[in-house]
């Protein structure tokens, strides 16, 4: 099975976060894989993420409500 790269990035940053970490960045890092730049690129670019995000769920409710315009579907 394929893990993308952003799945051990985010499981990375939870393991880096706990209170009684004795693991640090190169280790996990190599364990999972994954450059250390990529790493740090991704928690870098969290908020760019999450904006892209909120902007497809706004873009999403507007292409709901004029699929839904009229009462019925279209095409």
């Amino acid at each position: 099975m394929i893990i993308p790269a952003s799945v051990k990035y985010a499981i990375i940053r939870e393991m880096t976060q706990r209170d009684n970490n004795l693991l640090n960045i190169v280790w996990l890092c190599d364990a999972a894989g994954v450059s250390r730049s990529g790493y740090y690129h991704y928690l870098e670019t969290e908020d760019l993420r999450q904006q892209r995000e909120e902007q497809d769920r706004h873009d999403f409710l507007i292409i709901l409500e004029a699929y839904q315009f009229c009462g019925y579907n279209k095409g």
